[in-house]
């Protein structure tokens, strides 16, 4: 069977987080409409059969009952835009004939479950619905294809928004839109946790760059609950990005690697510095978590907390009081991490003050245009 191809011309700036594309994933292919009638008549006869075994067979699986359905066709058929491109895969938006757009995500190294059990994964992850978590829509099944689609979100990432070009038109976030992030994104991660409590790791892959931001810079969390559809060798090895000391250590996560994940980010927002991870060696960063606890606490003002954000004197307690969460959730010894719950009523606690308005940030997707290609539905 024909795997999926992608032709990716690039056209412009990559997103910064990306991680360096395959050659796979790279080369040029020809557009679906020019390969998928090119099947011989062994091959049709062969996707026949398996379409009468399984009614799902090669059709796109929707997981709410409240969304217009569309087929797999509609969101292949068209030019497509490269979003991102990462270790597990890459993210296109796709237009549908109604004008709207989606997100297909292709994953690769996700072979380690069976089918049976993806179905109910992805069952479980359709049931979920909070406003800071951007819902799955639709899935595509293959043993060795994987497709999953979201609505496209038309801000760009808070990784973007916050380590973006200075010549790219963006403007900063103040305190109050940083705080109201904050709290966005420990509510999701907090709703995770009670959702899917039989997950070792809720998340599994929270960063800067899997928080896209609405119109009102509402955070939206992207890439979560993941893991268990990876293979093992490969999540250990991507996951987790802002990896913890016992994940560097004995390459497992669990949910006190999420806390630690989340404290990273709480740190990456104040400081607007890009963390040093594992995944971004080659772009620089800083370690954050070092870098904070060797500034004296009556200098943080001045030399850790980002100049850019405006606020009241008032408001710069409130900033040492989430720098502090911050630490909290990074705490080296595990046992004395936060707990999901306690992180969240901490930054719950913060006063956001009057006039919490968007401010204003022009954040356009910088993409690459390509033609989507090749995927044998048949």
């Amino acid at each position: 069977m024909v795997l999926v191809a992608w032709d990716r011309r690039r056209a412009g700036q990559n997103d910064q987080v990306a991680s360096p594309q395959s050659a796979a994933d790279e080369k040029s292919a020809a557009r679906l409409e020019e390969g998928v009638g090119g099947s011989d008549a062994s091959s049709t006869t062969g996707s026949s059969r398996k379409a009468a075994k399984d009614p799902d067979y090669g059709r796109l699986i929707f997981v709410r009952e409240n969304r217009e359905r569309f087929e797999l066709h509609d969101l292949l058929k068209s030019q497509a835009e490269v979003l991102g491109a990462g270790n597990f895969g890459c993210s296109y938006k796709a237009s549908l004939p109604n004008g709207s757009s989606m997100v297909v995500k292709r994953f690769r190294h996700m072979n380690k479950m069976g089918k049976e059990d993806f179905v109910e994964h992805m069952r479980r992850m359709g049931r979920l619905s909070h406003p800071n978590l951007l819902p799955l829509v639709s899935y595509y099944y293959r043993k060795d294809e994987k497709l999953l689609v979201t609505d496209y979100v038309p801000k760009r990432s808070l990784a973007n928004a916050l380590h973006g070009s200075n010549d790219s038109g963006i403007s900063s976030m103040d305190w109050l839109t940083r705080l109201k992030i904050v709290k966005g994104i420990a509510r999701g991660l907090n709703y995770l946790y009670e959702e899917l409590q039989m997950l070792t790791v809720p998340h599994g892959h929270l960063k800067s760059s899997n928080v896209l931001l609405s119109g009102t810079f509402e955070p939206l969390l992207t890439d979560y609950a993941l893991v268990p559809l990876m293979n093992q060798a490969h999540a250990a090895q991507f996951m987790a990005a802002y990896k913890s000391p016992e994940c560097k250590q004995s390459g497992k996560t669990s949910k006190k690697s999420d806390i630690w994940s989340l404290g990273i980010l709480i740190l990456e927002i104040l400081t607007a510095k890009m963390s040093s991870t594992e995944l971004e060696q080659d772009k620089g960063g800083v370690e954050l978590v070092s870098w904070v606890s060797s500034v004296a606490q009556e200098d943080w003002e001045n030399k850790v907390l980002d100049s850019k954000m405006n606020a009241t004197e008032k408001g710069k307690e409130e900033m040492i009081k989430l720098l502090q969460v911050g630490l909290a959730c990074c705490a080296e010894d595990v046992e004395k991490r936060c707990e999901s719950e306690e992180a969240l009523d901490r930054i719950e606690e913060l006063r956001e003050g009057e006039g919490d308005q968007d401010s204003g940030i022009d954040v356009t997707t910088t993409t690459m245009e390509n033609d989507l290609a090749n995927v044998d539905i048949q």
